[in-house]
């Protein structure tokens, strides 16, 4: 019932905006379409493979299938009215979608969509969250993490296989107009401390490397780790990374990875 809409939704969004966009946007809106099917995927292994997730009934499970597939609905009308030179935050966006949806107005599917793409601590500041007891925002941090988990899985995996394609997506040209290759102090305190990382605090490519890397900090599940370990992406990402930095500097951070992935491998023997 829930994944079924989902997918139905979905799609109106898409179909709304294509034919409006540009050229680049059409891409764009193909791109994302393919990349909400991956990141279902991904949420797929999560619930079957998750402790936490086991016990859930066969509602419960559709509709948490629901919510990772909608967590980028909100996509097709930025990449449309991006042409305006008009900025929107997909998640609000997204999540406002929801809000007139009957079957998916409900807090555990609106907030997870909402915060996706934030740094956790939005989540944490929003009052309708706040407002809420402590086993439902316990419930709700489970379910943005499943979003949150296998949405940067998948942005690991297609990033990792079609690198030169992506670069430009990923390092737009913006970014590389000045860059040192020496990402800014803020940038690098955070990494070195297992921080994810802001984009506003992004000045060039240097740092965009390491806020991509740094999204690897923000994974919770065990589950998680072991298909990043299966997919070996930190090894093909970091190969392709390197260039953007200073040897030294490549060498430590590279180091700051492989140490935190396998401290993770440890904890989960």
């Amino acid at each position: 019932m829930y994944l079924e809409l989902a997918k139905q939704l979905l799609a109106e969004e898409y179909h709304k905006y294509y034919d409006k966009a540009d050229e680049f946007g059409k891409t764009f809106m193909d791109e994302k379409i393919r990349h909400s099917y991956q990141v279902l995927g991904v949420g797929l292994y999560i619930l079957r493979h998750e402790i936490l997730f086991q016990s859930c009934s066969a509602e419960e499970n559709d509709r948490l299938k629901a919510t990772v597939l909608l967590h980028d609905i909100g996509r097709f009308y930025e990449a449309y009215i991006g042409q305006y030179a008009k900025k929107v935050d997909h998640g609000v966006y997204g999540a406002e979608i929801l809000a007139n949806e009957a079957l998916f107005s409900r807090n555990d599917v609106i907030l997870p969509v909402r915060h996706h793409g934030h740094l956790i601590e939005k989540l944490y500041e929003d009052e309708t969250y706040c407002a809420l007891d402590a086993d439902e925002r316990k419930y709700i941090d489970e379910v943005i993490y499943l979003v949150r988990d296998a949405d940067k899985l998948a942005n690991f995996y297609l990033l990792s296989r079609n690198f030169v394609k992506m670069e430009k997506l990923f390092f737009p040209l913006s970014l590389q107009a000045d860059n040192d290759f020496v990402p800014s102090e803020q940038v690098r305190n955070a990494f070195m401390a297992h921080q994810a990382i802001n984009k506003q605090d992004v000045r060039n490519c240097a740092d965009q490397a390491l806020m991509i890397l740094a999204c690897l900090f923000d994974v919770r599940y065990v589950s998680s780790f072991v298909l990043m370990s299966r997919w070996g992406v930190m090894d093909k990402l970091l190969a392709r990374m390197t260039k953007f930095w200073q040897a030294g500097n490549a060498e430590l951070f590279a180091g700051v990875i492989r140490d935190y992935l396998q401290e993770k491998q440890l904890q989960q023997i």
